[in-house]
């Protein structure tokens, strides 16, 4: 049954279509913002997926040039990997996305957004965050929805939600905010040094502005919205709760995470669970489910100990901060080199200087945007947690890590004319 619903948007017509497209996904949306268009579907498998302790949940944001009438450069003509803007669009749609979903979830679930025309002064990143959240709302999976997302810009002193290109370029804060009818569930930030009462400021703005789309997402849910569907709840059943403290009482597990070093926690940890494997090694159902249910007994713990009793694991007080070490020159040849220390946390940075003809070039779907000069990236090695795994390039939360340093330092940077590399 194809329906189409319509509303005004920040001063422009947003139109979502249902039944048009992708009849066989859970739950589309045809999204139109302006003259930019996505297809934004929620889809989910038959039956849970066995042996995961966590929620498999994908998003995807597709760029296709076609969007903006160009061909992609180099010799390879074919739309290859994600670009980095991809990856972190998709990264700002699953984390409001993420906790909207049951915690005992345990079914495959694809958020994929589409981008087939693009208007310079209707963001596609945020014309597929709303059909993000209005496709699953609509869906037969279960999802506590709808929720909503604005994007707010300073100009002139002056709030502009959800702006056009021309506004984004002189903007003083790019802000993203995700919210449900309730509260505030995400917030995405960078500014050109905007003053804490003026960000607060914007962030209720920017909630007010998504009850808006909540009430309109409301309507299309009454009428064309699916039941949810039952599911296969994963849960760590309370039996095996009751049985764990019995073994390892609270008092023993505040013993065991009450220290300042990583290694000896975890060896503590393992040591409970080794107990409770030999404890329970005749019931196969809970033999599986020991990591997962004491890695919650700890988390509670820890929450516990630090809310209730004022107390961190590691033996800080609660106005205290672990200790502190800088180093520079670490590297004798590279144009510069620091280690900054805090705790037991590592962080190496080298700095390359090069001539501006260097600059990343960028072949995306922003045209105001073709190069980049400043460049942060970020590596999470897996020796640094003590694990061994090969290394094949950086996944997306070393991007996404990477890209908020970046926007944190950009506003800092001396401009190009005074500092031209």
């Amino acid at each position: 049954m194809y329906k189409s619903y319509s509303m005004e948007l920040a001063g422009r017509t947003l139109t979502v279509e249902i039944g048009r497209m992708a009849a066989q996904a859970n739950g589309a949306a045809f999204m139109h913002y302006g003259e930019t268009i996505v297809l934004s579907t929620a889809t989910a498998s038959n039956k849970p997926r066995e042996g995961i302790d966590f929620f498999p949940l994908s998003v995807e944001y597709e760029e296709k040039l076609y969007a903006v009438g160009k061909i992609p450069g180099g010799f390879n003509k074919r739309e290859g990997k994600a670009s980095e803007n991809a990856i972190l669009t998709s990264r700002v749609i699953d984390r409001p996305m993420r906790p909207l979903f049951p915690k005992d979830y345990r079914n495959d679930v694809t958020l994929n957004n589409l981008v087939m025309s693009v208007d310079p002064d209707c963001s596609p990143e945020l014309t597929a965050m709303l059909g993000s959240a209005i496709a699953a709302a609509i869906s037969d999976i279960p999802f506590d929805g709808p929720c909503a997302t604005t994007q707010v810009g300073l100009v002139d002193g002056k709030f502009v939600f959800n702006p056009n290109a021309r506004q984004k370029a002189i903007s003083d804060l790019q802000l993203t905010v995700a919210s449900t009818k309730e509260k505030v569930i995400m917030i995405e930030a960078g500014a050109n040094e905007v003053s804490e009462e003026k960000m607060i400021e914007a962030i209720y703005a920017a909630h007010e502005m998504n009850q808006t789309v909540i009430t309109f997402t409301e309507k299309i849910v009454a009428e064309v919205g699916k039941k949810k569907h039952e599911y296969e709840s994963c849960a760590i059943p309370e039996e095996l709760f009751t049985a764990i403290k019995e073994v390892c009482p609270p008092s023993q597990m505040e013993m065991a995470v009450f220290t300042d070093d990583k290694q000896t926690r975890e060896e503590n940890i393992q040591g409970i669970k080794e107990k409770l494997e030999e404890k329970f090694s005749e019931n196969d159902n809970w033999l599986s489910l020991i990591d997962e249910a004491v890695y919650q007994y700890e988390k509670k713990t820890v929450r516990k100990m630090i809310l209730k009793d004022h107390k961190r694991p590691d033996g800080r007080g609660m106005d205290e901060i672990r200790p502190l070490r800088a180093e520079v020159d670490l590297l004798p040849r590279v144009h510069g080199s620091a280690m900054f220390t805090r705790g037991q946390t590592q962080i190496c940075t080298v700095t390359t200087l090069a001539p501006l003809a260097e600059a990343q070039r960028i072949d995306g779907l922003d045209v105001a945007e073709t190069s980049k000069r400043y460049m942060h990236h970020y590596n999470f090695p897996s020796y640094s947690v003590g694990e061994t795994k090969p290394s094949r390039g950086p996944g997306r939360r070393e991007i996404g890590h990477g890209a908020l340093a970046e926007k944190a330092l950009v506003p800092v940077l001396p401009p190009e004319e005074e500092f031209p590399y």
